[in-house]
């Protein structure tokens, strides 16, 4: 009698010893936004591979495109040409890490610099595109001699910079949008 409850009540535990040592995975996927506004998506299913394609031929193309990561180094800079650009700041991550960019303005008609300012990116990014920079009190527009320095905020001991605006290849000057580009990739380490 107390030899089969002896078996049972092993089996059990044994059981119960192996359902807790399998993994159970739970995630959940972002729901698909409304598409029911755009023509030619049926709400009702996801899009098929043509019916994004054809959307996004449709979308405007963006007025600059961004060097990929593995384009050959830029041509010398001629300090006089660049002396005069001022401009909006536009940065892509193209790297695995979590970056912080930090910027040390020049104080207008000074020599001395303001209050430095930073923004966080995710992995990846800003994308092709790059995000515009601004500050909470409005627009940010960079000039000769401000100080832009990053660095990965993983652990890995990562930076890129400093860089001199104006004074060093990167940020590069967009003469066609009049804005300044940094990209940041780790092939550039």
């Amino acid at each position: 009698m107390v030899y089969p409850t002896f078996i049972l009540v092993l089996l059990l535990g044994l059981g119960g010893l192996a359902l807790g040592l399998v993994e159970f995975k739970v995630w959940i996927e972002p729901q698909s936004p409304d598409t029911s506004s755009l023509p030619g998506i049926e709400s009702s299913a996801a899009p098929d591979l043509e019916k994004v394609q054809q959307l996004s031929s449709a979308l405007p193309k963006p007025s600059a495109e961004l060097p990929s990561p593995t384009a050959s180094p830029p041509k010398p800079l001629d300090p006089v040409a660049l002396a005069a650009h001022q401009g909006t700041l536009r940065v892509s991550n193209f790297t695995q890490h979590p970056v912080r960019v930090a910027l040390l303005a020049r104080q207008q008609g000074s020599k001395s610099y303001g209050e430095p300012a930073h923004w966080d990116f995710a992995p990846m990014e800003g994308g092709s595109q790059g995000l515009i920079l601004s500050l909470p009190q409005g627009n940010l527009t960079l000039e000769k001699g401000d100080i832009i320095v990053a660095f990965a905020q993983d652990g890995s001991r990562l930076y890129w910079g400093p860089y001199v605006v104006g004074e060093t290849p990167s940020p590069m000057w967009n003469q066609k949008v009049g804005e300044w580009l940094l990209v940041l990739d780790s092939e550039e380490l």
